[in-house]
């Protein structure tokens, strides 16, 4: 899984997910399906290019690890 970050029409950017086969999607469950989006957002923290961006991830990584805390 790739994370990448974008700029929208508003003031707040997003982080983006893409998968590199998207076939193995259907045998991935939710908790590794987060667990990866985790990783690969993790990735990108050396890569900020300031201090909004670095904001940006580190708040997408903190609410993937708070719904991994609520799946089974």
């Amino acid at each position: 899984m790739i994370a990448k970050t974008c700029k929208s029409n508003t003031s707040f950017g997003r982080v983006i997910y893409t998968l590199e086969n998207a076939d193995s999607i259907t045998y991935l469950g939710k908790r590794d399906i987060l667990l990866n989006q985790l990783s690969a957002c993790e990735k990108l923290i050396p890569y900020a290019r300031d201090n909004n961006e670095l904001e940006l991830i580190q708040a997408e990584i903190n609410e993937l690890k708070l719904m991994l805390d609520l799946v089974l």
